[in-house]
């Protein structure tokens, strides 16, 4: 199958990070084992928070049998660590897949007859709930970052497996704040653009993009994507020369980016959702970094005291203009207090700490 060609491709060309495995640390959830099928950025954030092994199709009866997982804990992964799961959850067409997704059938049966609590997070609702539905009716546990999502879980669901709302935590021990230097008065941007989805998205990035050109403000790009073949087609960014591309940097590298820059550009794909946020902005947020975010009902409800939500062109350019000659004290403000809110919310402690209250650990 084309799917499988693409995975062995994958497997030869790229270098995939590594996860800490196994690993105990402090804190309440330092000792707890939890075996993942998640993509990079959830799995390095919860490798520092508890014991995780990453599952792949192969290794996932060694890890249950011998490991003894207290948890499996399965996202809207779209690769995977290590590139193990592409095309095997997200619903594909079926040059790409032939069949149900029969690798998480089994995995997810085989956490069930060794009475191992799974649970499933599809963490990019509502834009991507049809492409894991069908997945998620395989959990004992289901959790969406969009609220809007629970009437049609509970209508597609089987009777009795509950489903909440978790949303995007982040991890302290990568993002925290620890006292403003920001040694840039230029704007940084980490993330994808995709030119054929999203087109929302696309949309207020090309107008930061034009802003900060007017503005006479340096916008860096780390560009998630670089490296990837499918780099120069559905990912390339435009071609203005304002944008000063770079490679991407590793997740707990962001870090220094939003704290060297006095702009930290944020973008939500999902903006008529109160409980969707990107995970993103609140790595800007918990950094201390100044964040300049679209407009979004999960901003509105949570972050709009903390971060410059702009709605226009001209507000845009208004605000870079007078950035690139420095924060004001209100901005300082306004930062620290949107890392304090952060801190005190939207830690990966905080989810974990919900999980294990709805799953009786």
């Amino acid at each position: 199958m084309l799917g499988m060609a693409i995975r062995t491709l994958s497997n030869w060309v790229y270098t995939h990070p590594d996860i800490a495995q196994d690993m105990a640390h402090a804190g309440p959830f330092g000792q707890l084992k939890i075996a993942l099928v998640t993509d990079y950025f959830t799995a390095d954030c919860l490798s520092a928070e508890c014991r995780v092994r990453c599952m792949t199709p192969g290794n996932y009866r060694q890890v249950m049998d011998i490991w003894k997982p207290d948890l499996v804990f399965v996202e809207s992964a779209f690769h995977g660590v290590g590139g193990a799961w592409r095309y095997r959850l997200a619903q594909q067409p079926k040059w790409l897949r032939l069949g149900p997704p029969s690798d998480i059938m089994r995995l997810v049966q085989h956490a069930r007859q060794r009475n191992i609590p799974t649970v499933f997070w599809n963490k990019d609702d509502g834009a991507f709930f049809q492409d894991f539905i069908q997945v998620a009716k395989l959990f004992d546990y289901v959790f969406t970052t969009d609220g809007d999502c629970l009437a049609a879980y509970r209508a597609q669901l089987p009777p009795g497996v509950p489903v909440q709302v978790l949303s995007m935590p982040y991890q302290p021990k990568f993002h925290a704040f620890t006292g403003f230097a920001f040694t840039h008065n230029e704007a940084c941007f980490t993330g994808s653009y995709y030119r054929k989805i999203l087109n929302e998205r696309g949309r207020f990035l090309g107008l930061m993009f034009q802003a900060c050109h007017q503005a006479a403000m340096p916008l860096h790009v780390y560009d998630r994507n670089s490296g990837r073949l499918s780099h120069r087609f559905e990912f390339r960014f435009p071609q203005d020369s304002n944008l000063l591309l770079h490679p991407k940097v590793s997740h707990p590298e962001t870090a220094r980016l939003y704290k060297s820059h006095v702009v930290s550009i944020n973008v939500n794909s999902v903006t008529a959702s109160d409980t969707m946020c990107s995970r993103r902005l609140l790595e800007i947020l918990a950094c201390g970094g100044i964040a300049v975010t679209n407009p979004s009902r999960a901003v509105d409800r949570q972050f709009r005291d903390y971060c410059h939500v702009v709605d226009t062109a001209d507000q845009a350019r208004d605000l870079f203009a007078r950035l690139r000659h420095g924060p004001a004290t209100d901005d300082l403000a306004r930062a620290e207090a949107g890392a304090q809110f952060v801190r005190q919310h939207h830690t990966w402690a905080h989810r974990l700490g919900q999980i294990a209250d709805s799953v009786n650990l």
